[in-house]
């Protein structure tokens, strides 16, 4: 059985070729069965346990194990921590990959499979909100589908936001200009994509701040009980989920808004493999405002596994 690391993960998972796994994995008959969550210490609640199988139609499949420690920046240490393991169609393990570095690049990558079909094709603004491990992640993907010139970066703590900034800056082209923002309003309201990646409980993001056309893409939050977007961000929004059974069990920034009736569950009108397929056209009118949420779903580990193993073009 193989042990693969980060430096192999990152060769072969580029964003453009993840991507394309993850559309090909959305039109693809799988398995998925429920995701399973589990606290881990009767003192501290919010520290999980995650497991999250997904299986080919060949029977071959992969589960991840994901740890969530709200607190282990504290520590210098990722606040989510995993491996994948995957298996053949006879059952039999292949590999065990590193789910930390595997998890981030697939969440960035069906982000940018949701904004290949839902921003605007001339989309050349990007606001990353958050400063964490996801960041680069989430600008290496968006720029691998739309024609970005200028990236905002903002943060609560600036310090961060700056050094975000600037290790953003010596990853991408020299005529992509990135700066560190103060002012989220200010960054949102010049913005063509929203990409938000934090852990917030409360909303951050106002909906009056969104100009036509935006697309906001909420990645970061995924319990019922944290938040990223107020009110007005999704009553504004034409609404799209990466999977309809995950977004609507644990999405607060869905499930708070459903519950107390600022939407309804009509108004979320697909969920990816409707989008990939052509059973949902996809943005349509340049002028909407287009939310995407996800809470992250096992068909993306296993295509993102597939990829690093050689399986997949």
């Amino acid at each position: 059985m193989r042990v693969i690391g980060a430096e192999e993960i990152l060769q072969r998972a580029t964003p453009e070729r993840l991507v394309a796994a993850l559309r090909a994995a959305f039109r693809a008959p799988h398995v998925l069965p429920p995701r399973q969550v589990a606290s881990s210490s009767a003192a501290f609640p919010e520290r999980l346990l995650l497991s999250m199988p997904a299986f080919a139609a060949d029977g071959s499949g992969a589960v991840k194990l994901v740890t969530v420690r709200p607190d282990n920046p504290s520590l210098a240490r990722p606040s989510i921590q995993a491996v994948v393991v995957a298996f053949d169609a006879q059952g039999c393990p292949r590999a065990v990959l590193d789910g930390t570095l595997l998890t981030r690049l697939r969440t960035a990558a069906a982000s940018a499979l949701a904004s290949s079909y839902l921003s605007r094709a001339d989309s050349s603004r990007l606001v990353l909100a958050g400063t964490g491990a996801l960041a680069p992640f989430m600008a290496a993907a968006h720029l691998a589908v739309r024609p970005i010139r200028h990236v905002a970066v903002w943060g609560r703590d600036p310090r961060k936001a700056e050094q975000t900034a600037a290790a953003l800056r010596r990853q991408v082209p020299a005529s992509l200009q990135v700066v560190a923002v103060a002012s989220l309003a200010e960054a949102v309201r010049a913005a063509d994509i929203i990409s938000c990646a934090t852990s917030s409980v409360a909303p951050y993001l106002e909906g009056e701040w969104l100009r036509a056309g935006a697309f906001v893409d909420l990645v970061g939050s995924f319990t019922p009980q944290q938040r990223e977007a107020d009110d007005e961000v999704v009553r504004r929004s034409r609404l799209f989920v990466d999977t309809f059974e995950g977004a609507l069990a644990e999405a607060g920034d869905l499930r708070s808004p459903l519950e107390r009736g600022i939407i309804a569950r009509g108004q979320i009108e697909a969920e990816l493999a409707d989008l990939v397929t052509g059973r949902h056209p996809g943005r349509g009118n340049d002028a909407d405002i287009v939310t995407f949420k996800s809470v992250g779903t096992a068909i993306e580990d296993l295509a993102a596994a597939r990829l690093v193993l050689g399986e997949l073009p």
